[in-house]
């Protein structure tokens, strides 16, 4: 499978940096062919602009924007790693998706106003990290946050196949970090 993976994290050195290494090592071992978006690393620019709205008039979009949305048409699934900040996804993430899954690409806007996606991929993983226990998580959090993914990624892209991974505790917990690790070589190994 090509998959295109996403990552939004500012620090090289960071936790998250060895998820995307060892999801992108069982990607590998399972056969698959990938490419990794690091949105930090081009400078992604998650700012919607004026000219982000060409698209409802016709026009061009971006060359940024439309460098990602080719990406995304080769890729048969998408995967995005990245730290849950304020409980959610990190702000380059959330303008990414904004100024990427635009109208007339991710999703059309059909009769009565009815969303219709555009994007047929096979399956979508998010995977987060996190500082809080998978006790606070699951208190509600965790839900809130899928369905915010759901509707996203399915109600407005039309991908139906769209599965999080919580890694809890990633920052205080040693031994959670390894049993993360491996977690995320699996994923990568069995997408």
């Amino acid at each position: 499978m090509k998959v295109l993976v996403v990552y939004a994290h500012p620090n090289p050195q960071s936790f998250n940096h060895a998820i995307l290494e060892s999801f992108t090592d069982g990607l590998k071992k399972g056969g698959h062919i990938f490419e990794v978006v690091d949105l930090y690393g081009i400078g992604f620019n998650p700012c919607l602009g004026l000219d982000d709205f060409a698209q409802f008039n016709g026009g061009r979009m971006p060359e940024d924007v439309m460098e990602q949305q080719q990406k995304i048409a080769q890729a048969e699934a998408l995967a995005f790693i990245y730290p849950v900040w304020q409980w959610g996804c990190p702000a380059i993430l959330k303008g990414w998706m904004d100024r990427v899954f635009s109208h007339g690409f991710a999703y059309k806007i059909g009769e009565g106003g009815q969303l219709e996606g555009l994007l047929k991929h096979e399956k979508v993983l998010l995977i987060s990290t996190t500082m809080g226990s998978e006790e606070a998580y699951r208190s509600g959090v965790e839900d809130a946050i899928k369905k915010i993914d759901v509707a996203t990624l399915t109600f407005v892209c039309g991908i139906r196949n769209v599965e999080h991974v919580f890694l809890y505790a990633a920052a205080t917990d040693a031994r959670a970090r390894e049993d993360h690790l491996e977690m995320a070589y699996h994923e990568g190994k069995v997408f």
